[in-house]
Parts: C-alpha cells; sequence; structure tokens
C-alpha cells in the first residue's frame, strides 16, 4: 500500500510540476487570451525552453510575451512566462505541448474561437471594398454623378470669382470716380478775382498814408493779372501801348477806362509824377468799371 502511496505522489509530482494554462480555453475572433506557462526543475537540471515568433500554432498569433522570470528556492527553480495571444480566423485550434526535457512537458490545450453571433435584428455593417476613386470602382451612374458635382463646383468658383472681380471693380472705379471730383480744380472767373483784390487794395488806404507809389503799382498789377487771363494774351510783361493794341477788339470808351488807369501808374511809378486825391479815387471807379464791362458773361462761359 504504501508503494502504491509513492508512485502517486511521484506520478503527481512530474504531471503537475510543468503547466501551460489559457485563461479560457473559449474566445470570439480578435479577442485576447494569455497563456502562462511554468515549469519547475532541480537547480543544477538542464532544459530546453519555447522560442516562439509570431505564433504558438498556425493561426494562433502572438501579440507581446513577457520576458522569462525566475524563482529559486534551496531545491529547485520555478521559470515563467505569460504570453497575450489572438486569433482572427474561427475554428478549433490544438496547443501541443511544450517540451522542457526529456522528463518534463506540459498537456497540450484546445482553443475554441468563436464568430460573432449576428440576429436578424443587428445593424448589418458594410463590408464592402473602400473605393478608392478609380472608374472601376464606381457604376456609370456614380461617374455620372461625380461628373456633374464636379461642373457644379466648378461653375460655383467661376460664379464666385466673377462676382470678386466686379466688386473688385466698382470700388476701384468708384475710388477713381472720387479722385476726379475731390482733384478737380474750382476755376474762379478772372473778374471775380479781380475785383476782390481791388477791395482789399482800397482797404489798405496806401494813398491816403501817402504810399502813391505802391497804390498804382498794385493797382496796375491787378489790372494786368485780369486782362491776361481774361483775354489770353501776356499782358503782364506788355508795355501799355502794347496791351492797348491787343485790345482793338473792346469798345473805344470801355477800353479808355484801362488806358487811363495804366497810363497815371506808369506816369506815378516812373517818371514819379502826381496825382490828387480826385484822380486816386477815379482810377479805382475806372478799374472796377473796366472789370464790370469786359467780365465773362454766363452765356458766354457755357459755350
Amino acid at each position: 500500500m504504501k508503494k502504491l502511496f509513492f508512485i502517486f505522489i511521484l506520478i503527481s509530482s512530474i504531471s503537475f510540476s510543468q503547466t501551460a494554462i489559457l485563461d479560457t480555453n473559449t474566445i470570439l475572433i480578435g479577442d485576447q487570451i494569455e497563456l502562462n506557462i511554468s515549469v519547475e526543475l532541480n537547480l543544477n537540471e538542464e532544459y530546453n525552453w519555447p522560442e516562439f515568433t509570431d505564433s504558438v500554432y498556425k493561426k494562433v498569433e502572438i501579440i507581446s510575451q513577457s520576458d522569462l522570470k525566475e524563482d529559486t528556492t534551496e531545491n529547485s527553480k520555478i521559470i515563467s512566462q505569460q504570453i497575450l495571444l489572438t486569433c482572427f480566423d474561427s475554428g478549433s485550434y490544438y496547443l501541443p505541448p511544450i517540451v522542457f526535457n526529456k522528463n518534463k512537458k506540459t498537456e497540450g490545450l484546445l482553443l475554441n474561437v468563436n464568430t460573432i453571433a449576428i440576429n436578424d435584428s443587428s445593424a448589418m455593417m458594410d463590408i464592402t471594398d473602400t473605393k478608392i476613386g478609380t472608374k472601376d470602382d464606381y457604376t456609370a451612374e456614380e461617374i455620372e454623378e461625380k461628373e456633374r458635382n464636379f461642373w457644379k463646383r466648378i461653375a460655383w468658383i467661376i460664379g464666385i470669382l466673377m462676382l470678386l472681380f466686379l466688386i473688385y471693380y466698382l470700388i476701384k472705379k468708384y475710388k477713381k470716380g472720387e479722385s476726379v471730383i475731390t482733384k478737380r480744380k474750382i476755376i474762379v472767373p478772372p473778374h471775380i478775382t479781380a475785383l476782390n483784390k481791388l477791395q482789399n487794395l482800397q482797404k489798405k488806404k496806401l494813398w491816403q498814408k501817402g504810399e502813391l507809389k505802391e497804390y498804382y503799382s498794385e493797382l496796375s498789377l491787378i489790372l494786368r493779372e485780369y486782362t491776361e487771363n481774361r483775354f489770353n494774351f501776356q499782358a503782364l510783361e506788355l508795355p501799355t501801348s502794347d496791351i492797348t493794341k491787343n485790345l482793338k477788339q473792346i469798345d473805344s470808351n470801355i477800353l479808355s477806362k484801362l488806358e487811363f488807369v495804366l497810363l497815371k501808374a506808369d506816369n506815378i511809378k516812373y517818371a514819379k509824377g502826381l496825382s490828387l486825391e480826385e484822380e486816386n479815387k477815379e482810377s479805382m471807379k475806372k478799374s472796377k468799371e473796366f472789370i464790370q464791362l469786359t467780365k465773362i458773361e454766363k452765356d458766354e462761359s457755357s459755350k
């Protein structure tokens, strides 16, 4: 009886000192499962540890594997490793025993891999191949629809570009017109300018202060500027006689008013002549009359 008990203990020791255990023996496609391998050896006992590459058996693939772990006691050592597995094909797979030496090996394992159950109420997944854009991937109707959409996009782009161009054109045209209006010079009629200058000269009261020469110099300059701008010839650079020659088309009575003032101014400026108070007033009066009688009328300026 004692011999039988010893044999049982020996067999048990040999059988359970090395193991290969799965978390479970049934998984779904793509699920992960852990394979735990361990063996107990004598301290000097030789062994061969299995080297796995990318799978442990056929389609049962290795995701990752830990380093070997060794725990030592006084009389033995335990070596272990964890391997993470998966499988993407349904079926039953037999994992053969792992042999460490002639005395120690694990038992074989059976792994069942099941597909995902789909009932009538489940949403079906579209597993058709992804279309990469070649004509072979589309039907004639789909190709026609794509072409229509393409030309619609082109039409929209052209329309937007034309609208932007039109907006740009209108803004530019508006700014150009605005600048023309801003830069347009306001033309003041010569008679207005001349009469204003005569008014200012009168306010200075030069001849009343004894500044007779200055008075007639400014009076002559105002009339010459007016004549030049009104009749379009260089009156500022001409002597009085040449100015009257250029104005023969004017009535002699009107022209005599201009001639009176200019000759009086020449006499005061160059001959140091004298002038009475009444003559000074008369010169201002005749200057204004000449300008008023020869100014550009509205009807004439609009032609």
